[in-house]
């Protein structure tokens, strides 16, 4: 379902000129038990600061693939990468160690189920005071815990001092989702990666969810890398789309130009798709379809 508006987005100026992230001709090749399978076949993309870029396509297209490969995520037995990938002027595709000095600093992720990505016996606390200390290892356990208040303060969870001794089972998956963010951000860094970050979300909550994205962009001026397969939250965030199809991207373009005059079938299908409103006050015909006996409408009017 399309997600609900968030606070307008506002013009960002980016950066092009260096790109946080620049992804050229990525093949991803997954081993399994049925043969080689190419997931991502010969992708190229890139991000600058304070820009959203996003990949859409259906379950299966290769979307998390590519986002998973781009973080060094992927099991080193079972997928092969080619081409380039990199961070700066650091190509972890090239030298895949140096993937670890970037992960979690350069660029975090928010993973997509917010239900089963934290440890359910540990607390709120221990779990972001941890990631801040990964990011900081000088700072003390008080100031660690301050930074973690700033962080969940920052990502509007209310009495956020209070939540750092719940566990996430006591959290809606909305609080959850905001937590992850505040992992992620504990980090500082330049790029997030969001794998389907609303996914799991109702439609009201996944407006709370996009509007703190936008609004942490406009702050800082981060660059993002949204998965997602719903062209709803595409439209409202995104500078550029990549539509993927088979692994492959089958059209890509300013935001603008994809959902106002897509030129691929495969595009037009998924806009299709998007359930739209229409007329709901409208008296059925006479004898049509819905139309009660006698001609009135549930109203009473005729």
């Amino acid at each position: 379902m399309t997600s609900a508006a968030p606070a307008q987005q506002h013009a960002r100026p980016a950066d092009t000129a260096v790109p946080l992230l620049d992804v050229s001709e990525l093949q991803i090749e997954l081993i399994t038990d049925a043969g080689v399978v190419r997931a991502v076949d010969g992708v190229s993309f890139r991000i600058g600061r304070g820009e959203t870029v996003t990949i859409i396509g259906e379950s299966g297209s290769g979307k998390s693939t590519t986002a998973m490969g781009v973080l060094g995520l992927l099991p080193a037995d079972l997928a092969v990468l080619s081409g380039a990938v990199r961070f700066g002027g650091t190509d972890v595709v090239a030298d895949p160690d140096a993937i670890r000095a970037v992960r979690g600093r350069t660029v975090s992720l928010i993973p997509q189920d917010p239900m089963t990505a934290l440890s359910p016996v540990h607390t709120i606390g221990r779990q972001l005071t941890e990631a801040v200390r990964l990011r900081r290892p000088g700072l003390s356990r008080a100031a660690a815990r301050e930074r973690a208040v700033e962080l969940l303060d920052q990502v509007r969870i209310p009495r956020p001092a209070a939540q750092l001794a719940t566990y996430p089972h006591q959290l809606s998956g909305g609080m959850l989702q905001r937590v992850l963010i505040g992992i992620a951000l504990a980090g500082e860094p330049e790029l997030l990666v969001a794998d389907e970050p609303t996914s799991a979300l109702d439609v009201t909550v996944q407006a709370g969810i996009l509007d703190i994205l936008l609004e942490l962009q406009e702050r800082t001026r981060i660059g993002i890398l949204m998965i997602t397969h719903d062209l709803g939250v595409a439209r409202l965030v995104s500078d550029r789309i990549h539509v993927m199809r088979d692994g492959r991207f089958v059209e890509s373009g300013e935001v603008e130009a994809i959902v106002d005059a897509p030129t691929h079938d495969y595009t037009r299908m998924l806009l299709s798709a998007v359930p739209r409103l229409g007329p709901w006050d409208e008296e059925p015909a006479a004898g049509g379809p819905g139309a009660p006996a006698g001609g009135t409408t549930p109203g009473g009017r005729r």
